[in-house]
């Protein structure tokens, strides 16, 4: 901290002709402002420096140069398991560096005000930019070699090194993801992951994504068709779920595929899924058999109609078949305001969609603001030239009020209230549907169920109590939750349906440090790496 280390000084002529008189006493006089903040500063006889932290720089350099820093911290670690624990970044705050003996020694006290820095280096001189960039995240590291060594293997460069960490931009870290995923989920769940890689992630490269996961894509096909033809079904599935982010084959440079007969069709065998219908028919009662004929009558009556799915958040996107977030279909503005309209083009494949579609379904609709519905309805009128309400279109909304209303940043609950599409006048063109009956709560949960009922339509009072069954005997949620599992041979499906709810981060990763000391094998770190948005490649660093 410097406060004011020098005066303000300033030598001033007045001259009331045009002559020259140039007086080089008064030049030389030091005139002084003091102003009042330091003035105060030192009539208090305040500190005029201080120093919090003290900052130990640390080298970082080519194999070449021998005893430095850098060198000690690997000698170190051969000797000391307990610096292993630290990164070389870390390590001055646990540890002295004795100049005399050019080693590294155990701290005895202090450390809590030591800081280590390690120079800032340019891009241009690649090898030391990525020596650096390794030793902020590896430890125990015993020489450069080591330090060049990942999973056993010894690259030939730092960078190399790097990119196989998935510290860089490429797609090592999706080829990672690939096959994590293939070890625990089936084909078809495969391509759908690829589809979203697709659509969200900046790949580089997809043929070669496609080409290097080809086996475990389309292994279902494979299995049910023939090695040739089967990762031809898996380019045609990937191509109707690519069409979800509007994309296609030919758009990711993936090869195009023609199949004679339609997918679906071959998908499943017609003659037992009929023999299954029938058996399950006559299980049915009068009113049961109704509503399926007139389900499947709709179904013949509408065959080929396309329904469109959304939902107002991308976790609600997922619950739903081929569901996408509102803003991704519609193309609506995140900033949104009363004349707001959408960024959607005519004559494009997400416009057709749109056309073709004859019912949006469209999940927690309440959390949408009354804006957002305002510019789709702008939307479906200018594509389908119709001023009907939202050009027409049967719009399918679900969601409960009581439930989480638009989220507007500092705001009051008046205004929360009437940014709800319920209180617009376009609510009026909707026919309100109650549902009578919680199908997702077992017999055992009605009596929860008919409590968060009581809480939503408010006659809970402003205090609101817990019923005595949510308050479990066991305290220990970790116990609660895991104790009838065996987390030495624990599959995934044991674990679904196993969830523990907190109200902060911080309790959550107690939780989850708590549950993964139950496991067995090795911690995995997962890095993210932040990118400049700008499409200027001067501001690439790499």
């Amino acid at each position: 901290m410097f406060t004011k280390l020098c005066h303000d000084a300033a030598s001033i002529t007045i001259k009331n002709d045009d002559s020259v008189n140039q007086d080089e006493i008064l030049n030389f006089l030091d005139g002084r402002y003091v102003s009042a903040p330091e003035a105060m500063w030192r009539l208090s006889e305040f500190s005029m420096s201080d120093k919090s932290h003290t900052v130990i720089r640390l080298a970082v350099h080519r194999a070449s140069i021998k005893d430095s820093t850098l060198t000690e911290w690997f000698k170190l670690n051969l000797t000391d398991e307990e610096a292993h624990e630290y990164y070389y970044a870390d390590i001055p705050q646990y540890y002295v560096f004795d100049k005399p003996s050019t080693k590294w020694q155990k701290r005895q006290r202090g450390g809590q005000q030591v800081i280590g820095r390690m120079p800032v280096v340019s891009v241009q001189d690649s090898e030391r930019f990525y020596l650096r960039m390794l030793l902020l995240r590896k430890t125990g590291v015993i020489s450069f070699n080591d330090l060049k060594t990942i999973d056993g293997t010894l690259c030939e460069t730092f960078q190399e090194a790097c990119k196989v960490l998935g510290l860089l931009d490429g797609d090592q870290h999706w080829n990672d993801t690939l096959l994590e995923a293939a070890r625990m989920q089936m084909p078809s769940y495969l391509r759908i992951l690829f589809a979203i890689i697709c659509g969200f992630g900046e790949v580089e490269n997809i043929p070669d994504l496609w080409t290097q996961h080809k086996q475990s894509l389309s292994e279902d096909f494979v299995h049910r068709y023939s090695e040739e033809t089967g990762p031809l079904y898996a380019l045609a599935e990937l191509n109707e779920l690519l069409k979800s982010y509007g994309l296609n084959l030919q758009k990711v440079n993936l090869p195009s595929v023609d199949l004679q007969c339609d997918l679906f069709r071959l998908s499943y065998d017609a003659m037992e899924e009929q023999s299954k219908a029938n058996a399950n028919i006559e299980k049915l009662n009068s009113k049961q058999r109704y509503a399926v004929y007139k389900v499947l009558h709709a179904i013949y009556e509408r065959k080929g109609d396309q329904a469109i799915a959304v939902a107002s958040t991308r976790i609600a996107a997922t619950l739903l078949s081929g569901g996408r977030t509102a803003h991704s279909i519609f193309k609506i503005p995140l900033t949104l305001n009363a004349t707001s309209t959408s960024n959607l083009k005519p004559n494009t494949s997400e416009a057709k969609i749109l056309l073709d579609a004859k019912v949006i379904v469209w999940d927690e609709a309440p959390m949408t603001h009354v804006h957002a519905f305002l510019a789709v309805d702008r939307l479906l009128k200018d594509l389908t030239k119709c001023d009907e309400p939202f050009g027409g279109k049967i719009i399918l909304l679900g969601g409960d009020f009581r439930q989480v209303l638009p989220v507007i940043l500092r705001c009051s609950q008046s205004l929360t209230v009437s940014s709800c599409i319920k209180k617009h006048r376009l609510w009026s063109d909707f026919f309100v549907m109650k549902l009578t009956e919680n199908m997702h709560a077992f017999d055992s949960e009605k009596e929860f169920a008919s409590w968060l009922l009581h809480v939503g339509e408010g006659e809970s009072g402003e205090k609101i109590q817990l019923p005595p069954f949510c308050y479990p005997e066991i305290q220990d949620p970790v116990q609660q939750l895991f104790s009838d599992i065996d987390f030495k041979t624990v599959t995934p499906e044991e674990l679904k349906g196993r969830a523990i709810l907190t109200v902060t981060n911080d309790l959550s990763m107690q939780i989850n440090n708590r549950v993964l000391e139950c496991m067995p094998g090795n911690e995995v770190i997962y890095e993210s790496m932040d990118n400049i948005v700008s499409n200027d490649p001067q501001d690439q660093l790499t």
